[in-house]
């Protein structure tokens, strides 16, 4: 039974972020930025803006990294066994 409250608390602390995360465009930011201001580790639009930063320079990092793979991948040699 311990497991079952357990899990009915995880999910009554969750759900709010997750129907966040589904429902809205960019969702999953939006949660975060709820679930961080509600902690308080963002006591300012400075935190905001350098947390922003970040993410956006690791979504461009790991665009820029899966844009390379793809370039390489297109780059094989295509063979065709019949």
């Amino acid at each position: 039974m311990d497991k079952l409250q357990a899990l009915g608390r995880l999910a009554q602390k969750a759900g709010p972020y997750l129907l966040l995360e589904m429902l809205l465009p960019g969702g999953t930011l939006i949660a975060l930025l709820v679930y961080l201001h509600q902690r308080g580790d963002l006591r300012s639009w400075d935190a905001v803006r350098r947390l922003a930063g970040e993410v956006g320079a690791r979504i461009e990092r790991d665009l820029e990294r899966a844009s390379l793979a793809r370039t390489h991948v297109n780059a094989w040699p295509v063979t065709m066994n019949h």
